[in-house]
């Protein structure tokens, strides 16, 4: 008979509640299912996800997709404090190490009302480790993947005295590159398509009790990266030379943290914080045969952000009563800095700001003890754009001991980013620039679920069915573009395609669609299914002959068995991409303009993995096969564009088949 383990959610919530009571659909990923699958990184733990797309790019690393919403639209938050440092328009989720994550938050939708602008499609909050049973817990893990990825990872916590906890964390992960296809020729043996990368990274996190439900943490990560883009062997035969790119990434985020009952009634949690990000990027001109290197004059340049956060948030929980409330403050500030800045109205050149001063509320009705009824609002003043009042309203109802059904509305808002307004990037392959006259983007979101759960015996049985539709309007978008009478306008506009890029509003974006899960659980034997279909909405629709929606399935499907008696348990992933179809619009060889299609084809990930618990849990082996089908590239007929594309009509996916092994070791006393 399986054990039933509470999970407990507090994303969006008023305290700390089971997922099932939350109002919000809430996916966790623990622990336990980041060791399975052998993830180092987030980008590694969502590829398997349900509704989440992950695309690779060799240069500016990994970003997702949600509900069919791109990656800028997606709030990513540790410990509820947001990541800065969009490069590409998205966080490199390959920047984010799980080593010291205990678990990962799913929301989907807009989750505006709670946590402001960027949250229009969803919210993904990495929740850390915070806590420990014993006097003293020290850890060591190891991962070594046939791929040439190696990391290594140590943590250390301490019960200083009852009330006072310091945990440490920290590690370093190293890639040394790989080529989905090995080079033809002996000058090209130092270039590779993934690139070679190394990562440092540390967490120190300092936890003081002053009673059992009241806390005060300060925490402090340290993230620093290299990735090397080693040109190819150019004049071989006569004072051979290369050209080498090198882009260093420095993150330091610190966070203060107070949370805990106030008059037993009221939970309080106040969150400040403060990040900095800062991508550097250095091209060498390498002397193949002295080994000399020297900088090559205006390829060197810097980009930084920071951000100051202040979040109290107050919410009651009378037991019993009908009524209970939230409400908070939302304070963040931004600032970027660098030579590719451009900000007429900053003070100083190369730099530019954006603050978002917000409250917001929510007030919970039960009038049945079977239904719940939320509705919020956010009122905010944003130093450069109107943001309007955001409302949202949610409902679940107990249709049955077995049955719930939740429904939601919610209007988005996301400012454009410092980056969108002022970015500047012209060279000799770029040429990429920042719109000051882009409008905020909004959007209405509609959301229906039916979650069913049945227990019976030692079995159980999970359902949910969800249905949603995003209309965003202005959404934000990169678009080659001509300059008219002075002002920049969209290329097709005017019929002519350009190779000069901006960002641009597009007039509606819309995506629905359903996705299914089941999951069921028989003693010692678990398995899940899940199926996405997702339709985009085609803007060409309104005036060609086009379909109004393009559709597009996901697939997924896992099945593990556990072994008690030997403490051995096997795991089958399965992930299935349909193609996406986009249409757009270019010129024929006559100069006029027609309607053509590009398509990504589909592809499947798969991976098998064994996991083993020795000497009474304190030793954990894993290992395994990630991309059982060797999937490494994938076709892309159509148009093959973008600043970092993988070039050639394919897009790259993952490094083949790769076998890891995992090593994990945990002391513990007192």
């Amino acid at each position: 008979m399986f054990l039933e383990v509470e999970d407990v959610v507090v994303t969006a919530q008023y305290a700390p509640t089971d997922s099932r009571q939350a109002m919000h659909p809430i996916r966790s990923i623990g622990r336990e299912v980041i060791e399975q699958r052998g993830a180092v990184t987030l980008d590694q733990l969502l590829d398997q996800e349900l509704n989440i797309r992950i695309s690779q790019d060799l240069i500016l690393g990994s970003s997702l997709s949600l509900q069919g919403v791109s990656g800028q639209n997606v709030k990513i938050m540790i410990d509820g404090v947001p990541l800065i440092g969009r490069v590409g328009d998205d966080i490199d989720l390959s920047q984010i190490n799980l080593s010291n994550i205990e678990r990962v938050e799913l929301v989907e939708g807009p989750m505006s009302v709670h946590y402001g602008t960027d949250a229009l499609g969803g919210v993904i909050n990495l929740i850390s480790r915070k806590s420990q049973l014993n006097r003293y817990d020290i850890g060591l893990d190891a991962q070594w993947e046939s791929a040439g990825r190696r990391n290594l990872s140590t943590r250390l916590g301490a019960r200083l005295t009852d009330r006072l906890l310091l945990q440490l964390n920290g590690g370093h992960n190293s890639f040394e590159g790989f080529n989905a296809v090995e080079p033809e020729e002996e000058t090209a043996q130092r270039t590779f398509q993934w690139n070679p990368k190394e990562q440092w990274f540390a967490n120190a996190m300092l936890r003081y009790n002053f009673s059992d439900d009241r806390q005060l943490r300060y925490s402090v990560s340290w993230f620093d990266e290299k990735i090397s883009n080693l040109g190819a062997i150019r004049r071989p035969q006569f004072k051979p030379y290369a050209f080498d790119d090198f882009y260093y990434t420095l993150r330091l985020d610190q966070a203060l943290h107070y949370e805990g009952s106030f008059r037993k009634n009221l939970y309080w949690h106040i969150t400040s914080g403060f990040n900095s990000f800062r991508r550097q990027k250095n091209t060498l001109r390498l002397d193949v045969d002295s080994d000399d290197t020297q900088d090559v004059p205006g390829q060197q340049d810097t980009t930084g952000y920071r951000a100051l956060i202040f979040r109290p948030v107050l919410a009651s929980r009378f037991a019993g009563s009908r009524l209970n409330f939230q409400a908070g403050l939302d304070i963040n500030y931004e600032n970027g800095h660098g030579q590719r800045f451009a900000d007429p109205e900053a003070g100083q050149a190369r730099y530019s700001e954006i603050a978002d001063y917000a409250a917001f509320a929510t007030l919970r009705y039960t009038p049945l003890e079977a239904l719940h009824l939320e509705l919020g609002a956010r009122a905010a003043y944003n130093t450069r754009f109107d943001a309007p009042v955001v409302p949202s309203f949610h409902l679940r109802y107990e249709w049955s001991p077995h049955w719930q059904v939740r429904g939601s509305y919610a209007r988005g808002f996301r400012s454009p980013s410092i980056k969108e307004l002022f970015f500047y990037f012209v060279d000799a392959s770029h040429y990429i620039i920042g719109n000051p006259d882009l409008q905020a983007e909004l959007s209405d979101n509609f959301q229906l679920s039916l979650n069913g759960e049945y227990r019976w015996s030692n079995q159980q049985l999970e359902a949910s069915l969800t249905g949603f539709y995003n209309d965003i309007r202005h959404k934000i978008e990169l678009f080659d573009f001509v300059t008219q009478n002075g002002e920049i306008v969209p290329a097709a506009a005017l019929d002519t395609v350009t190779t000069q890029y901006a960002y641009f509003n597009q007039e509606r974006f819309r995506v629905l669609g359903a996705n299914l899960r089941l999951n069921y659980r028989w003693k010692n034997l678990e398995a899940g299914l899940g199926l996405a279909p997702t339709g985009r909405y085609n803007p060409l629709s309104e005036s060609e002959a086009v379909p109004t929606y393009t559709w597009a399935a996901e697939l997924n499907a896992q099945l593990s068995y556990r072994f008690p008696e030997i403490g051995l348990q096997a795991a089958f992933f399965l992930r299935h991409n349909d193609r996406l179809l986009r249409f757009y619009q270019a010129l024929n060889d006559e100069g006029d303009a027609v309607v053509r299609q590009s398509v990504l084809d589909g592809f499947t990930l798969s991976d098998f993995t064994l996991r083993q618990s020795l000497w009474k849990d304190r030793l954990q082996l894993s290992g395994g096969i990630k991309n059982l089908f060797d999937v490494r590239n994938v076709l892309l007929t159509g148009a093959v564009g973008g600043a970092h594309s993988g070039g050639g009509g394919v897009s790259p996916v993952a490094m083949g088949r790769n076998f890891f092994l995992r090593v994990g070791w945990r002391f513990t006393q007192g």
